[in-house]
């Protein structure tokens, strides 16, 4: 029991940094479109692109990231773990 509790320990300590990470960029995004959408909508270096697009693929790109962080710390700590507790 004590080896299932450290795992859990292990798994929040990952999983929660990363959540505020994704949730707190995905309400920055929002609250930016509420509250700057003339900001948003303004061109990009003189290009076609707007702020808001550039804002949005850095977004997906943040959870791309957080996604691959989270899955080398799930090999490199939970895994174990879990061989130890089933071994």
């Amino acid at each position: 029991m004590k080896d299932i509790s450290h795992l859990i320990s292990i798994k929040k300590k990952m999983v929660v940094p990363l959540l505020f990470i994704i949730i707190f960029s995905y309400f920055l995004f929002i609250i930016c479109i509420a509250y700057f959408p003339e900001f948003l909508g303004q061109q990009f270096f003189n290009s076609t692109i707007s702020y808001g697009i550039v804002f949005g693929f850095l977004l997906i790109l943040i959870i791309f990231i957080v996604t691959l962080v989270y899955v080398f710390l799930s090999n490199k700590y939970l895994e174990p773990e879990i061989k130890k507790i089933t071994s």
